[in-house]
Protein backbone atom coordinates (compact mmCIF):
# COMPACT_ATOMS: atom_id res chain seq x y z
CA UNK A 1 0.00 0.00 0.00
CA UNK A 2 1.21 3.53 -0.75
CA UNK A 3 2.88 5.41 2.11
CA UNK A 4 0.10 8.04 2.03
CA UNK A 5 -2.52 5.37 2.75
CA UNK A 6 -0.30 3.50 5.19
CA UNK A 7 0.05 6.68 7.22
CA UNK A 8 -3.69 6.86 7.90
CA UNK A 9 -4.42 6.14 11.58
CA UNK A 10 -5.77 2.66 12.20
CA UNK A 11 -8.23 4.00 14.75
CA UNK A 12 -10.19 7.23 14.97
CA UNK A 13 -12.64 9.17 12.88
CA UNK A 14 -13.87 6.82 10.18
CA UNK A 15 -15.29 9.65 8.10
CA UNK A 16 -11.91 11.39 7.92
CA UNK A 17 -10.20 8.10 7.06
CA UNK A 18 -12.64 7.62 4.19
CA UNK A 19 -12.12 11.18 2.94
CA UNK A 20 -8.33 10.86 3.05
CA UNK A 21 -8.32 7.47 1.33
CA UNK A 22 -10.71 8.69 -1.36
CA UNK A 23 -8.73 11.90 -1.86
CA UNK A 24 -5.57 9.93 -2.50
CA UNK A 25 -7.17 7.28 -4.72
CA UNK A 26 -9.13 9.77 -6.82
CA UNK A 27 -5.93 11.74 -7.33
CA UNK A 28 -3.84 8.65 -8.09
CA UNK A 29 -6.25 6.58 -10.19
CA UNK A 30 -8.84 9.13 -11.33
CA UNK A 31 -12.49 9.33 -10.39
CA UNK A 32 -13.78 6.83 -12.95
CA UNK A 33 -11.13 4.21 -12.13
CA UNK A 34 -11.65 4.32 -8.38
CA UNK A 35 -14.28 2.07 -6.79
CA UNK A 36 -15.99 2.37 -3.44
CA UNK A 37 -14.57 -1.05 -2.54
CA UNK A 38 -11.02 0.22 -3.12
CA UNK A 39 -11.73 3.24 -0.92
CA UNK A 40 -13.15 1.02 1.82
CA UNK A 41 -10.07 -1.21 1.77
CA UNK A 42 -7.71 1.77 1.83
CA UNK A 43 -9.60 3.34 4.74
CA UNK A 44 -9.81 -0.03 6.52
CA UNK A 45 -13.59 0.15 6.90
CA UNK A 46 -16.49 -1.95 5.65
CA UNK A 47 -17.95 -0.71 2.39
CA UNK A 48 -21.29 -0.22 4.11
CA UNK A 49 -19.62 2.23 6.48
CA UNK A 50 -18.91 4.56 3.57
CA UNK A 51 -22.60 4.74 2.74
CA UNK A 52 -23.38 5.74 6.32
CA UNK A 53 -21.59 9.02 5.58
CA UNK A 54 -21.85 9.45 1.81
CA UNK A 55 -24.82 8.63 -0.37
CA UNK A 56 -22.70 7.63 -3.37
CA UNK A 57 -19.27 8.09 -4.96
CA UNK A 58 -20.14 11.46 -6.46
CA UNK A 59 -21.22 12.86 -3.09
CA UNK A 60 -17.95 11.60 -1.60
CA UNK A 61 -16.05 13.15 -4.52
CA UNK A 62 -17.53 16.61 -3.90
CA UNK A 63 -17.26 16.26 -0.11
CA UNK A 64 -13.48 16.12 -0.46
CA UNK A 65 -13.48 19.43 -2.30
CA UNK A 66 -15.82 21.01 0.25
CA UNK A 67 -13.55 19.92 3.12
CA UNK A 68 -10.43 21.32 1.44
CA UNK A 69 -12.15 24.56 0.44
CA UNK A 70 -13.19 25.04 4.05
CA UNK A 71 -9.54 24.62 5.02
CA UNK A 72 -8.55 27.07 2.25
CA UNK A 73 -10.97 29.67 3.61
CA UNK A 74 -9.80 29.31 7.22
CA UNK A 75 -6.12 29.58 6.32
CA UNK A 76 -6.75 32.49 3.97
CA UNK A 77 -8.47 34.49 6.71
CA UNK A 78 -5.39 34.03 8.92
CA UNK A 79 -3.08 35.27 6.16
CA UNK A 80 -5.29 38.26 5.40
CA UNK A 81 -5.73 39.33 9.01
CA UNK A 82 -3.98 42.58 9.75
CA UNK A 83 -3.68 43.62 6.11
CA UNK A 84 -5.56 46.87 5.57
CA UNK A 85 -4.75 47.94 2.02
CA UNK A 86 -6.85 46.39 -0.75
CA UNK A 87 -3.76 45.86 -2.90
CA UNK A 88 -1.95 44.13 -0.03
CA UNK A 89 -4.92 41.80 0.40
CA UNK A 90 -5.11 41.06 -3.33
CA UNK A 91 -1.39 40.26 -3.42
CA UNK A 92 -1.73 37.97 -0.40
CA UNK A 93 -4.77 36.20 -1.90
CA UNK A 94 -2.89 35.46 -5.12
CA UNK A 95 0.20 34.27 -3.23
CA UNK A 96 -1.85 32.10 -0.89
CA UNK A 97 -3.74 30.45 -3.76
CA UNK A 98 -0.46 29.23 -5.27
CA UNK A 99 0.94 28.28 -1.86
CA UNK A 100 -2.14 26.25 -0.90
CA UNK A 101 -2.34 24.29 -4.13
CA UNK A 102 1.40 23.74 -4.48
CA UNK A 103 1.69 22.24 -1.00
CA UNK A 104 -1.13 19.76 -1.76
CA UNK A 105 -0.55 18.51 -5.34
CA UNK A 106 -2.87 15.51 -4.90
CA UNK A 107 -5.79 17.78 -4.11
CA UNK A 108 -4.70 20.27 -6.80
CA UNK A 109 -4.98 17.58 -9.45
CA UNK A 110 -8.24 16.30 -8.06
CA UNK A 111 -9.74 19.80 -7.96
CA UNK A 112 -8.54 21.34 -11.22
CA UNK A 113 -8.45 18.29 -13.48
CA UNK A 114 -11.52 16.51 -12.14
CA UNK A 115 -13.90 18.44 -9.91
CA UNK A 116 -13.58 21.93 -11.44
CA UNK A 117 -14.67 20.65 -14.86
CA UNK A 118 -17.50 18.45 -13.57
CA UNK A 119 -20.87 19.48 -15.02
CA UNK A 120 -22.58 18.92 -11.68
CA UNK A 121 -20.25 21.20 -9.74
CA UNK A 122 -22.90 23.93 -9.38
CA UNK A 123 -25.24 21.45 -7.69
CA UNK A 124 -22.62 20.11 -5.29
CA UNK A 125 -21.78 20.82 -1.66
CA UNK A 126 -18.56 22.58 -2.70
CA UNK A 127 -20.27 25.24 -4.82
CA UNK A 128 -21.11 27.56 -1.86
CA UNK A 129 -17.43 27.55 -0.91
CA UNK A 130 -16.49 28.38 -4.49
CA UNK A 131 -18.94 31.28 -4.45
CA UNK A 132 -17.50 32.48 -1.15
CA UNK A 133 -14.01 32.53 -2.60
CA UNK A 134 -15.20 34.65 -5.50
CA UNK A 135 -17.06 36.96 -3.12
CA UNK A 136 -13.86 37.46 -1.13
CA UNK A 137 -12.18 38.89 -4.23
CA UNK A 138 -15.15 41.16 -5.00
CA UNK A 139 -15.05 42.50 -1.43
CA UNK A 140 -11.34 43.31 -1.78
CA UNK A 141 -11.97 45.14 -5.04
CA UNK A 142 -14.91 47.12 -3.61
CA UNK A 143 -12.75 48.11 -0.66
CA UNK A 144 -10.09 49.30 -3.11
CA UNK A 145 -12.62 51.49 -4.88
CA UNK A 146 -13.82 52.90 -1.55
CA UNK A 147 -10.20 53.70 -0.65
CA UNK A 148 -9.74 55.48 -3.97
CA UNK A 149 -7.08 52.98 -5.06
CA UNK A 150 -9.08 51.25 -7.81
CA UNK A 151 -10.75 53.01 -10.73
CA UNK A 152 -14.52 53.44 -10.44
CA UNK A 153 -15.04 52.33 -14.05
CA UNK A 154 -13.49 48.88 -13.43
CA UNK A 155 -15.93 45.99 -13.81
CA UNK A 156 -15.29 44.05 -10.63
CA UNK A 157 -16.67 40.76 -11.88
CA UNK A 158 -14.44 40.86 -14.95
CA UNK A 159 -11.42 41.46 -12.72
CA UNK A 160 -12.46 38.54 -10.53
CA UNK A 161 -12.61 36.32 -13.64
CA UNK A 162 -9.15 37.54 -14.68
CA UNK A 163 -7.66 36.77 -11.27
CA UNK A 164 -9.20 33.32 -10.82
CA UNK A 165 -8.66 32.40 -14.47
CA UNK A 166 -4.99 33.31 -14.27
CA UNK A 167 -4.48 31.36 -11.05
CA UNK A 168 -6.25 28.25 -12.31
CA UNK A 169 -4.33 28.35 -15.59
CA UNK A 170 -0.93 28.56 -13.89
CA UNK A 171 -1.69 25.70 -11.47
CA UNK A 172 -3.25 23.53 -14.20
CA UNK A 173 -0.22 24.01 -16.46
CA UNK A 174 2.05 23.16 -13.51
CA UNK A 175 0.13 19.92 -12.96
CA UNK A 176 0.20 18.95 -16.63
CA UNK A 177 3.96 19.61 -16.83
CA UNK A 178 4.65 17.24 -13.95
CA UNK A 179 4.90 19.72 -11.05
CA UNK A 180 8.61 20.20 -11.78
CA UNK A 181 8.94 23.88 -10.84
CA UNK A 182 7.94 26.43 -8.23
CA UNK A 183 4.76 28.37 -9.02
CA UNK A 184 5.04 30.89 -6.16
CA UNK A 185 7.10 33.39 -8.23
CA UNK A 186 4.07 33.79 -10.51
CA UNK A 187 2.17 35.44 -7.65
CA UNK A 188 4.16 38.66 -7.85
CA UNK A 189 4.02 38.81 -11.64
CA UNK A 190 0.25 38.32 -11.77
CA UNK A 191 -0.31 40.72 -8.88
CA UNK A 192 1.71 43.44 -10.60
CA UNK A 193 -0.21 43.05 -13.87
CA UNK A 194 -3.65 43.03 -12.22
CA UNK A 195 -2.94 45.95 -9.91
CA UNK A 196 -1.41 48.08 -12.66
CA UNK A 197 -4.48 47.47 -14.82
CA UNK A 198 -7.03 48.49 -12.18
CA UNK A 199 -5.28 51.08 -10.04
CA UNK A 200 -6.52 54.64 -10.04
CA UNK A 201 -3.75 56.76 -11.50
CA UNK A 202 -2.90 60.20 -10.06
CA UNK A 203 -4.21 63.13 -12.05
CA UNK A 204 -0.72 63.86 -13.32
CA UNK A 205 -0.67 60.44 -15.05
CA UNK A 206 -4.10 60.73 -16.66
CA UNK A 207 -4.22 61.65 -20.30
Amino acid sequence: MNEVLRSLPQQGDKKNRILEAARYLFGEKGYENTTMLQIAKAADVAIGTIYEYFENKEVLFFSIAAERYEAFDKELKIHLSGLKSAFSRIRKYIWFYFYFFQKDPVYSELWLLNIRVNKRLNESTVYPWLQQSGAEIIDMLKAGQAEGMIREDVDLYTVRHLILGSLEHVVTRWLLKGKTYDILPYSEKISDLIIEAIRKKPATEER
